[in-house]
């Protein structure tokens, strides 16, 4: 996990952080053992294909897309991460969720756009389609 830690005008401490899952590396060489991907791989590199490509971390992608072959257990596990993870953009019943606290005030920035502040809302009572929270994106 990479972390970059800035102190601002106002005296608060903003840590960003950045965290690569491990799949990734499981995905591409997964992808590099699969003698039908080779061919693939190969088109890439002599330009006969403009569907298929390869990202930064050298894996192959589909439409800019990452190309994950059939396999059950690396399927299920990136399914489980992104849903359950400590990181996950879509935690389940809220198990990896923090308590909520008080609210904190914002340094008021200059021009629009300068800053955003993101944060959920929760515990809303359960609308029609089971939906409880709010995303509050703030410039």
């Amino acid at each position: 996990m990479l972390v970059r830690l800035s102190l601002l005008d106002d005296g608060s401490l903003l840590a960003e952080l950045q965290v690569k899952p491990m799949w990734v590396e499981q995905i591409r060489s997964k992808q590099l053992l699969d003698e039908n991907l080779s061919t693939r791989f190969k088109q890439v590199e002599s330009g006969e294909t403009s569907d298929f490509g390869i990202n930064s971390e050298g894996g192959l992608c589909f439409h800019r897309r990452i190309y994950i072959r059939k396999d059950d257990d690396l399927r299920q596990s990136i399914l489980r991460e992104a849903h359950s993870g400590l990181y996950a953009m879509h935690p389940g019943e809220g198990e990896t969720s923090l308590p909520s606290g008080l609210l904190q005030p914002v340094k008021i920035p200059l021009w629009k756009w300068e800053r955003i502040t993101i944060d959920f809302v929760g515990g809303l009572p359960l609308m029609p389609a089971r939906k409880d929270s709010i995303w509050v994106i703030m410039d």
